[in-house]
């Protein structure tokens, strides 16, 4: 009888056993599942930048003024700010600004001292131009492409 009894507990124990490992098995698979799945999204159009100067640069890493700084782009908008506070040029619209299909080229007088740097967006109207800041910051929350062409120092 006793043994009877022991038989019953120990079925009744992995039988349990046996269920919990499957409820949980499922719920892993089901969260796996959860967490590799994405809403589909349209794909953006390729942002890129490329910048040259027309002049060797200083020793310290500094382009002397009246440089002109070549930038090629691809994407729908490019911006160059000065020193981070606002938008300098503009394409496509401002003067020294050609436009290709997929892009464009900026001549661009480095007249003024200081940090210039050029973003390529790959949406119209990121932002008001204000700021680098205020417009990357647009850009994130429209889902609109960036790219940030590295600094160039001018003086």
């Amino acid at each position: 009888m006793w043994v009877r009894i022991q038989h019953r507990r120990r079925t009744r124990r992995l039988g349990l056993l046996a269920a919990g490992g499957l409820a949980i098995g499922l719920l892993a698979a089901g969260l796996v599942l959860l967490a590799s799945w994405r809403p589909a999204t349209a794909p953006s159009a390729p942002v890129l930048v490329s910048a040259t100067l027309d002049r060797p640069l200083r020793a310290d890493g500094s382009a002397p003024l009246a440089s002109v700084w070549r930038i090629r782009f691809e994407g729908k908008e490019l911006r160059v700010y000065r020193n981070a506070l606002g938008v300098v040029h503009r394409c496509p619209g401002a003067a020294g600004c050609s436009q290709s299909e997929r892009g464009g080229t900026l001549d661009l007088p480095l007249a003024a001292a200081g940090e210039y740097r050029a973003l390529v967006f790959s949406g119209h109207a990121a932002g008001d131009g204000q700021t680098l800041l205020g417009d990357l910051q647009a850009a994130t929350a429209h889902a609109t492409a960036v790219e940030i062409s590295p600094p160039v120092v001018a003086y």
